[in-house]
């Protein structure tokens, strides 16, 4: 990994110098926008981790530019507070903690990699109408981490869009089972469910907002899939991991929304020859040479999302790659995806996170969810 520290004239970014150069790892250190934009088109870097306040340029429109002209990079910011920032994957505080972010480099690096080839690049920029990414969400996100945070200002932020806040309280109805009467706003949706629940609502409304014609493909079947999956895998992790876990269920799809774009023959090609209850990412392979988990995965590295959920996406068929680590979303993701698609778990997988006895238990939850 090729890494850029951006640093300010208050040389915020020195002791994570100082730290790197005791590592093997490839950085070059700038300071200032001139020196920064100059670096960026001479070199191509993997990671750009920026100060904050470059000259009279905070790091937020500096990192918009580079989300711009140079996608496929790692995006990360160094603040005096946490506050998320649109296009950023990563926001840390100071004062820094250098061996965090030099050990949240290291464990995207190969993720980042596998998502990031030139043909997943080419075929994401090609694509003529691409899925958006969810700005109300992303703008909810960002303002859940202010400490002044409160129901009413998520409530204006949803009900600034009119047919968003309408999407919204549908789906709340629909598909999250309440008892008593219908949810008629947002506060109310707010205090039924709570608001990490509500945010990832938003987030559908917005994603499925969009709505290809895709023959042999049905959105809503689709839609449907990702909620039930979100649902299971919340289910099946810690309390402090239920969003995530959530938002990683609701996208583990979202690559096929692009994937069966690129060319109407090859998608007519691959639906006549899929198997029911088989995964058929090797027929993807071979009919796109790339698959929906990895399109996926740099669909939302293009969004800003962190590395953790993007994991989940590139994984969430290939259980073999997620025993290297304790279970978390990733894993959850796999197991809710699979039940949801009335497929076998992987034994292995089964075996080394000490699922046997309970395995029953969540099939049953996945055919209520069914």
């Amino acid at each position: 990994m090729k890494i850029l520290l951006i640093d300010n004239v208050d040389d915020s970014l020195l002791e994570l110098k100082q730290e790197m150069l005791k590592t093997r790892a490839q950085f070059a250190h700038v300071t200032g926008l001139n020196a920064a934009i100059l670096a960026l088109s001479e070199h191509k870097f993997n990671v750009v981790i920026c100060a904050i306040q470059i000259e009279n340029n905070g790091e937020n429109a500096l990192i918009e530019m580079i989300a711009k002209r140079f996608p496929a990079i790692v995006r990360i910011t160094v603040s005096d507070n946490k506050q998320s920032q649109n296009n950023a994957h990563y926001c840390f505080e100071q004062p820094l903690e250098c061996e965090k972010i030099i050990s949240t480099i290291a464990n995207l690096a190969n993720n980042n990699q596998a998502i990031t080839k030139d043909i997943i690049v080419r075929t994401v920029e090609n694509i003529k109408t691409l899925p958006s990414p969810p700005k109300v969400y992303l703008q909810l996100n960002a303002i859940l981490k202010e400490r002044n945070t409160d129901s009413q200002k998520i409530a204006e932020i949803i009900q600034q869009d009119p047919a968003l806040t309408a999407k919204v309280l549908q789906f709340s109805n629909n598909t999250f089972a309440n008892t008593g009467k219908p949810l008629m706003n947002i506060n109310d949706a707010i205090t039924k469910m709570g608001i990490d629940t509500l945010c990832c609502i938003v987030m559908t409304a917005e994603l499925f907002s969009y709505q290809p014609e895709i023959a042999g493909f049905s959105i809503l079947e689709e839609q449907l899939h990702c909620l039930a999956t979100a649902k299971l895998a919340s289910s099946l992790v810690k309390p402090e991991l239920k969003q995530d876990a959530m938002i990683a269920g609701l996208l583990h799809d979202i690559g096929k929304l692009v994937l069966f774009e690129i060319n109407e023959k090859s998608t007519a090609l691959f639906f006549k020859h899929q198997k029911e209850k088989d995964n058929n990412v090797a027929l993807e392979h071979k009919i796109f040479a790339i698959d929906h988990c990895h399109v996926g995965g740099y669909l939302l590295h293009t969004w800003g999302f962190s590395y953790h959920i993007i994991e989940a996406i590139i994984l969430h068929h290939r259980p073999e790659k997620l025993l290297k680590k304790d279970f978390g979303i990733a894993q959850a993701v796999y197991l809710a995806n699979v039940l949801m698609a009335k497929q076998t778990p992987n034994t292995e997988f089964i075996n080394h996170y000490k699922l046997t006895d309970s395995l029953g238990e969540i099939t049953k939850r996945a055919e209520k969810l069914i």
